[in-house]
């Protein structure tokens, strides 16, 4: 396969898998934030979701202060914005049409259709719809889009490259949420920690990663901490997990026939490494420190990705 098609491939599922968790974190806090107890500073809330996104610097040098409209019309809508969700949904279409030959018509047709319903949202429409509606058709057209890539492709190169884009941003994206929530839990009056407070920040956490039912479903618990933590890092069966990711990016680069020598450089070791060292690590060994241990996942995360591109998906 040319490394122009793979390149594209890889993107378009990054890029799929990065707008979802866009919007719905967008959503679930900021919709959250408007019954949220009177604890809950709005401001703290708007600045969660520019961190989340690593936008906040761009955002300071557009506008002043922080304001509702101009949060979310800057996360959404703005085409200025080269994170935003619309430039997002833009470039996932952008890297479709260069692999039409490699997807089926329907995947196609379904990221086209994708493409055209986001980019009807101009600032009256957004005012009009809502963040809510806004963020819960990105991720309706996410789920049919990655229905049609799970149901319609042939498991060769073309679909794994997708998958593997998908699960690298996913992880990426989790790491992202854990940090910030655990930012946002420092914000927090020493007094009101481990009370109603805290455990609505763990809930949006649970809520924004699809994960608030399954997680009461596996511990039969409420809301706490630590199990929380243990869910979304190194539950091996929760398809959002960063170990269930890992395992999947290891599977994905082993099957694809990427040109490399083994051994210790190789990025099938080093994936397969980090990896088996999640696998194996348990909650106790990161819970007192969870923001070093997901800053240098995250890091590992950003040096795969960037190492897939030089190595392989560079033309």
């Amino acid at each position: 396969m040319l490394s122009r098609i793979g390149n594209s491939l890889f993107w378009m599922g990054r890029y799929i898998e990065r707008a979802e968790h866009v919007a719905r974190y967008t959503k679930v806090h900021y919709v959250s934030s408007l019954d949220a107890p009177l604890a809950q500073n709005k401001e703290n809330t708007l600045e969660s979701i520019l961190t989340m996104v690593g936008i906040q610097a761009d955002y300071y040098q557009k506008y002043t202060q922080l304001n509702d409209d101009d949060v979310l019309c800057f996360i959404t809508i703005d085409e200025n914005n080269s994170y935003s969700i619309v430039s997002t949904v833009n470039l996932i279409r952008e890297n479709a049409r260069g692999t039409r030959d490699s997807i089926s018509m329907e995947l196609w047709e379904a990221i086209n259709r994708f493409y055209h319903s986001i980019n009807k949202y101009d600032g009256v429409r957004f005012q009009q719809k809502g963040i809510f509606s806004f963020a819960r058709e990105v991720e309706e057209n996410s789920s049919v889009i990655k229905g049609l890539i799970a149901n319609t492709l042939i498991r060769d190169e073309v679909w794994m490259l997708i998958s593997l884009g998908i699960n690298l941003e996913r992880a990426v994206q989790i790491c992202k949420m854990i940090l910030t929530t655990l930012y946002d839990v420092e914000k927090i009056d020493p007094s009101r920690r481990g009370g109603p407070s805290e455990n609505y920040q763990w809930t949006l956490l649970l809520k924004s990663a699809q994960a608030f039912d399954m997680y009461k479903r596996y511990y039969k618990t409420n809301i706490q901490r630590r199990n929380i933590l243990d869910f979304l890092l190194f539950n091996a069966l929760f398809p959002k997990s960063l170990s269930y990711n890992l395992t999947y990016i290891q599977k994905n680069i082993q099957n694809i026939a990427f040109q490399e020598a083994k051994g210790k450089d190789s990025i099938t070791f080093k994936v397969g490494k980090s990896a088996a060292q999640l696998q194996y690590m348990t909650i106790d060994e990161v819970e007192d420190d969870t923001i070093a241990f997901l800053n240098k996942a995250l890091e590992k995360l950003y040096k795969l990705g960037r190492l897939l591109e030089e190595k392989y998906l560079v033309y």
